[in-house]
């Protein structure tokens, strides 16, 4: 899979049957790959994935590529092209700031379960391959990449697969990684047009919930006990394993796995084999002490019980005592001479290509509780005050034009059922409808920036595209491969276009796809994907065929949203900047 594209660079990621080594050999011609890069490392706690950086690329170029193990080439050879560049792009008369156009794919939601969508077979990574795997930079999957299969995939299993005799550390503490790792491998592996593409379009990823498990919510809510929520680290690490490696991370510090003790009574937690005085706990996430259950990460309410280890909560860090002591926010339930425990990573970060800035959101793991009798509770927060204060203070001081906000989550329409499947009907809400003070407070800000912001989201298995404000707008991409929620069920009534209000803010609904309450599940198969297109230049040449980029007094962005089952156009909107922040009236 390809991942990170610049003008210069792009991450190869690759898995191999056995740790060890691999390299890439490029070029720019399909039958001379003439160049190599330097050998990559698989290791079998990552379950044998590993990633390479081709560094040194000319921009704007059409490479190819193939993968080697042990000085034979291995799997299937893959394409892909660089960034331009500003300083290819640029003139001094016409484009000082060398500017491009560009083009890139986003959508969401691509289970492969017949009974959750059109199943194996993708008719839109079909199209996606077929019609733009050429066309655009790069892509973004907007979360829900992968759904919950073989999550009870046995250790031992996995063991004797792998060829090992000691379990890695990783798979000590949390067992259940596996699973997930299998889930992964099956995705890839079934999943032809998916692979295909991964292989030929550099990608970056949000986590959703099925990344990590359904209807996981409040994994930043201190003294919060469920299943689910405390599958948050084990989910992260294996999507970063196999998917999260292709982001850029404004924090690199990992997820830690531990294994330590706590006494009924004392706020202190013990592990003899840490040194938490040398890991940046302040840049770190929550503590999260886990389930320990077979069916820890599997979507099924039937394990909703509360069967788990006794001492499984949320805990805030108060404090690094020493090297193996932390005092947590509240004391122990029971004494625990084992218990594994994790620290969570903060998994967002941001990139620039031309004149606009993209913002890859973690809307899960810092999340806290919401409360649907109370969608406006102050302090109540999605992100997390270090990740928004990011967020807010890094758009702040950007010159950028246009930015893109790139939320796994719905901003603006409620996501409050699950397509006729089972929910937590009390607490169901997946959207930003939940969080309604932070969300107002954001787009407060993002107006007052005087810029174009674009709020780009997932989850609920509809197209949509908002305008909010005149400078902020939401689109809603998807879905590529999963069965269409209800409106009239499952998003709260919202009708197909027009005004809408839900909570303190009128919308306007310019477009969406919508499906009616009276078809059958298996009838409500209509993927949908958007290609974004950013006009900054044309060009006007002083002889045909050459090449002089003219910069546009209003660039403009398209979205451009296409059936997924046919790849025809269904919509098209057109957004340019004001003149105002051009001219600085």
């Amino acid at each position: 899979m390809l991942g990170m594209p610049t003008d210069h660079s792009v991450r190869v990621w690759a898995r191999t049957s056995d740790p060890g080594n691999f390299e890439v050999h490029y070029g720019t011609l399909q039958r001379h790959l003439n160049q190599t890069s330097e050998p990559g490392t698989t290791s079998i706690d990552h379950d044998n994935t590993g990633t390479i950086t081709l560094d040194g690329l000319q921009p704007d170029t059409r490479f190819h590529y193939q993968v080697w193990v042990n000085g034979r080439p291995h799997g299937l050879p893959g394409t892909f092209r660089t960034l331009p560049s500003k300083e290819q792009s640029q003139n001094a008369q016409y484009n000082p700031d060398g500017l491009f156009n560009f083009r890139f794919q986003i959508g969401s939601c691509a289970n492969q379960n017949p009974l959750h969508g059109p199943g194996h077979r993708s008719t839109t990574y079909e199209h996606l391959n077929a019609d733009w795997a050429d066309k655009v930079h790069f892509h973004i999957m907007n979360g829900d990449w992968l759904y919950e299969e073989l999550r009870t995939f046995p250790t031992e299993a996995w063991r004797l697969i792998q060829g090992v005799t000691n379990l890695p550390n990783i798979v000590q503490v949390a067992p259940t990684i596996v699973g997930v790792w299998e889930n992964y491998k099956l995705y890839l592996d079934r999943g032809v047009e998916l692979a295909k593409w991964h292989r030929n379009v550099p990608s970056m990823f949000t986590f959703d919930d099925h990344e990590l498990v359904n209807d996981i919510w409040g994994s930043a809510e201190a003294g919060k006990r469920h299943r689910r929520t405390v599958f948050r680290d084990i989910g992260t690490q294996a999507w970063f394993d196999y998917l999260g490696w292709a982001n850029p991370m404004a924090h690199d510090h990992p997820v830690h796995f531990g294994t330590g003790s706590m006494q009924q009574g004392s706020d202190v937690l013990t592990d003899m084999n840490a040194d938490f005085t040398a890991m940046p706990i302040g840049e770190m996430s929550n503590l999260h002490v886990h389930w320990g259950t077979a069916e820890a990460g599997v979507n099924d309410m039937a394990f909703d019980t509360d069967e788990g280890e006794a001492n499984s909560y949320v805990y805030d860090i108060v404090e690094v005592i020493d090297k193996n002591r932390l005092r947590l926010h509240m004391p122990a339930k029971a004494n625990s001479e084992t218990i594994a425990y994790s620290i969570g990573r903060r998994s967002y970060g941001s990139f620039r290509v031309a004149n606009c800035e993209f913002y890859i959101l973690d809307t899960r793991g810092e999340r806290d509780m919401h409360d649907v009798k109370q969608r406006d509770k102050p302090g109540v927060s999605m992100l997390g005050s270090s990740q928004r204060e990011w967020l807010v203070e890094s758009m702040q001081a950007s010159d950028a034009d246009f930015f893109f906000v790139i939320s796994s989550v719905p901003f603006m329409i409620p996501h409050s059922g699950a397509g006729g499947f089972e929910a937590d009907n009390e607490n169901k809400e997946e959207a930003w409808t939940g969080f309604l003070d932070e969300r107002e407070s954001l787009i407060n800000a993002w107006d007052k920036l005087n810029k174009k912001v674009f709020v780009m989201t997932g989850d609920l298995h509809n197209s949509f595209a908002i305008k909010i404000t005149d400078d902020v707008w939401e689109f809603c991409c998807g879905p590529h491969n999963s069965v269409n929620h209800v409106p009239e069920l499952d998003e709260s009534n919202r009708p197909a276009t027009g005004k809408w209000k839900f909570g303190p803010r009128e919308m306007d609904i310019r477009w969406s796809s919508y499906v009616l309450a009276d078809l059958p599940r298996e009838e409500r198969m209509y993927p949908h994907f958007c290609v974004v297109q950013i006009n900054n230049v044309f060009n006007m040449p002083p002889k045909l065929g050459g090449k002089r980029l003219v910069a546009f007094p209003h660039p403009q962005v398209i979205f451009q949203y296409f059936d997924g089952r046919t790849g025809e156009l269904a919509y098209a909107e057109s957004i340019t900047t004001d003149h105002e922040e051009l001219t600085g009236k």
